[in-house]
């Protein structure tokens, strides 16, 4: 009976997401229901708090924040006011940098 009771359990998500920040190389963790407009500016203040005495000057901004999958050709973008969400297995959040020049 312990064996059927442990087999027919569903296994939750994580409450949080995660999203790589590819400036820092660093994943950020932000609960469930974190709208992506606040994730990217809490995002671009550490980077800048990071970066020392020159600010913003110096530091790699994120844009947006977008789902990528790898053999998929097009990743999901996600608005400033879009909720964070994991598509499963395989996809990854990450932020989007734009080069001065580009």
């Amino acid at each position: 009976m312990a064996e059927d009771k442990a087999n027919t359990e569903v296994k939750l998500p994580p409450p949080f997401v995660e999203v790589e920040c590819r400036s820092s190389g660093k994943i950020l963790r932000f609960s469930a229901g974190t709208e992506a407009g606040f994730a990217v500016n809490l995002i671009n203040q550490k980077l800048i708090n990071n970066n020392g005495s020159d600010g913003a000057d110096n530091a790699t901004l994120a844009s947006h924040i977008e789902a990528v999958k790898e053999g998929e050709e097009e990743p999901v973008s996600f608005g400033p006011n879009s909720v964070l969400v994991n598509y499963g297995p395989d996809w990854k959040l990450q932020t989007v940098i734009h080069l001065s020049g580009d």
